[in-house]
């Protein structure tokens, strides 16, 4: 007998379908196609090939291919689920999403490959992006971010001005604050660490006109009334709240200030002007109510 009929009469004969169509059959049917292919991943199409029972008859036994598959206990590393792409789906991992990163912006390719799909799909069946962070009432910029560290300070720098002393992290929550409490919070974990970094930056922040001129400078800048370097002629956070501190938060000619009479609004303004050559130095500024600024006008006083 040659070698081939051997092979074949020695082959075993198997069924195409199974003895069995019981759900524990069902299950031991997809396991054993698992090992068959070793490791490779599974489609339907390929289940299909090598199965003894359709893809379909499992999806109608046990409600859906990933309910087979769960039940089989094939893992998605072998078998990877495709969960059909609903509005429910969408708004549950963007809440779950901001919730989780609430610094982070909720972006619509984050959310697409949580769910397992691209995020053109995601537009095309449910419209714009920010519709639907606007659906569950999410920024597309988190609140502690939607402001940069420069205009948080510039708010305590206001809050400052109008109690007159250091404000309280209550007093954020109210007006004048431009700035919201959880903002603090999100950016610096709480309202003292925010307090911190603000005094921080205040003291650190370089006076570029005041490390230029020395001593002698300053003093031939007040009688010639020359200016030595161009400066620009906003005066900078940190050297208004110095001025600001310095006077007190009252105006220096009237004495009046928002923490007595809110319905005062303070200036820092040049007491040399900066049209004709004053410069962006403490000597130079002082702190005015829009009255006694606005009275002043342009005109040099002694």
């Amino acid at each position: 007998m040659s070698t081939s009929n051997e092979a074949k009469l020695s082959s075993k004969f198997e069924l195409t379908t199974l003895e069995s169509y019981s759900d524990e059959s069902l299950l031991a049917e997809m396991r054993r196609v698992v090992a068959v292919l070793k490791g490779t991943k599974i489609t339907h199409e390929k289940f299909n090939e090598f199965s003894r029972v359709h893809s379909t008859t499992l999806r109608h036994r046990f409600g859906s291919w990933k309910n087979a598959l769960d039940l089989a206990g094939i893992s998605e590393g072998i078998a990877p689920r495709f969960n059909p792409l609903t509005r429910e789906s969408v708004i549950a991992n963007l809440r779950s999403y901001a919730a989780e990163f609430p610094e982070t912006p909720v972006t619509k390719e984050e959310i697409a490959s949580r769910l397992g799909v691209d995020g053109g799909s995601i537009t095309r069946k449910f419209g714009k992006w920010q519709n639907l962070l606007n659906e569950v009432g999410i920024s597309s910029v988190p609140l502690g971010r939607r402001y940069t560290d420069e205009k948080c300070y510039e708010n305590i720098v206001a809050l400052w001005t109008h109690y007159g002393r250091q404000p309280s992290f209550a007093e954020l929550k109210q007006p004048p604050s431009s700035v919201g409490s959880k903002a603090y919070v999100l950016r610096w974990g709480g309202w003292r660490a925010a307090l911190g970094a603000f005094i921080k930056y205040v003291n650190q922040e370089p006076q570029t006109v005041q490390e230029i001129f020395s001593e002698k400078s300053r003093s031939e800048m007040q009688v010639t009334q020359t200016p030595l370097v161009a400066t620009p002629r906003s005066i900078s956070l940190s050297l208004r709240y110095k001025v600001l501190c310095r006077d007190k938060f009252r105006c220096v000619i009237c004495g009046r200030s928002p923490a007595k009479d809110h319905n005062i609004e303070l200036h820092v303004d040049h007491i040399h002007p900066w049209s004709k050559g004053g410069q962006n130095i403490e000597e130079n500024l002082r702190t005015l109510c829009f009255d006694c600024n606005l009275g002043k006008g342009a005109k040099i006083e002694s």
